[in-house]
C-alpha cells in the first residue's frame, strides 16, 4: 500500500499552487473511483467549483499587469519559445539519430514544464524560467548552440526578463480588494483539498485497491513535480547571485537560422 503525501501548499507561489491542484484534480476527476466512492466524487466537485473561484481570481489580479508594454513582451517571447519549439521539432526528423536524440531532449523540457503561450503571465514567466535553467546546462547549451539557436534562447531570456521586471513595477498597483478575493480562494481551494486528500488516504486504509494505489501514487508525482520545479527556481537564483558560466560547444557543426525565418519576431 503506497503512502499518500497530504502536501500543504498553502505557502507556495500562485503559478505552483495553480498548476498542482489543477493536476491533482484532473487525476481524481478522470478516475473511477469517484464513482464508486460517492464522498470522493462530491468532494472533487466541490473542489472544481472552488477552484474555478480561484481561477477567475488569479486571472482578475493579472489585469493589473495587462499594460501595452507588457503585452507586447510577452508576445515577443511567445514567438521565441514557439520558433525554438518549432525547430527543435524539425530537429527531430533528421535521419542522425544523435541530432534527433539530442533534439528529442531538448523539446521535451517543454513537455517537462507544461508551456503554454496562453498561460497568465506569472505563471509563464515561472515555467519559462525554469526551461531556461534546464537549458542552460553544459550539454543542452552545447546542443542549441550547434542547432543554430543559442540567440534565439538568448532572446527569450532578455524578454522574459523584461515581462519579469515590469510586473515586479507593477504589483504595487494591485488593489487590496483584488489581493483579498486571491487570497480567499486560495483559502478555500487549500481547505477542500485538504478534505479531498484526508479521504482519499482514509481509503487507502479501509479500501485498499490497484487503482486507489495509482491515484496515491500519482498524486505524490504531482507534488514531488512542484517541489521540484520550485527547487529549480531557487538553484537559478543562487546560481545568478554567485556567477554562472554557459555550456560551450563540443566541436559540432554550428547552424545559424537566419532572422527572415521568424518573421514578425522583431
Amino acid at each position: 500500500m503506497a503512502e499518500l503525501n497530504r502536501r500543504n501548499i498553502h505557502d507556495v507561489a500562485n503559478a505552483f499552487h495553480f498548476n498542482t491542484v489543477e493536476r491533482i484534480l484532473t487525476l481524481v476527476m478522470s478516475s473511477g473511483l469517484r464513482e464508486t466512492f460517492r464522498p470522493l466524487g462530491a468532494l472533487a466537485e466541490e473542489l472544481m467549483r472552488r477552484f474555478s473561484v480561484e481561477d477567475a481570481a488569479y486571472k482578475k489580479s493579472q489585469k493589473n499587469f495587462a499594460s501595452d508594454d507588457i503585452k507586447e513582451l510577452d508576445t515577443k517571447r511567445d514567438k521565441y519559445a514557439q520558433f525554438i519549439k518549432s525547430v527543435l521539432t524539425a530537429y527531430t526528423s533528421l535521419p542522425e539519430s544523435d541530432v534527433v536524440r539530442q533534439a528529442e531532449q531538448l523539446v521535451q523540457v517543454f513537455k517537462d514544464f507544461q508551456w503554454r503561450s496562453s498561460e497568465a503571465y506569472l505563471a509563464e514567466t515561472a515555467k519559462l524560467d525554469n526551461m531556461l535553467q534546464e537549458w542552460d546546462k553544459e550539454q543542452p547549451a552545447a546542443w542549441l548552440t550547434a542547432m543554430g539557436l543559442a540567440a534565439y534562447v538568448e532572446k527569450l531570456r532578455n524578454a522574459n526578463a523584461q515581462v519579469k521586471q515590469l510586473i515586479s513595477s507593477r504589483q504595487g498597483e494591485q488593489s487590496m480588494v483584488v489581493r483579498g478575493e486571491l487570497r480567499a480562494a486560495r483559502e478555500a481551494v487549500d481547505e477542500t483539498l485538504q478534505q479531498l486528500l484526508r479521504y482519499i488516504d482514509a481509503l487507502n486504509v479501509t479500501s485498499p485497491s490497484e487503482e486507489l494505489t495509482d491515484l496515491v501514487l500519482k498524486i505524490n508525482e504531482a507534488f514531488r513535480y512542484m517541489d521540484a520545479q520550485i527547487a529549480a527556481g531557487k538553484r537559478k537564483g543562487s546560481d545568478q547571485e554567485g556567477g554562472s558560466s554557459s555550456g560551450s560547444s563540443d566541436g559540432g557543426t554550428t547552424v545559424v537560422h537566419n532572422e527572415d525565418t521568424i518573421h514578425g519576431l522583431e
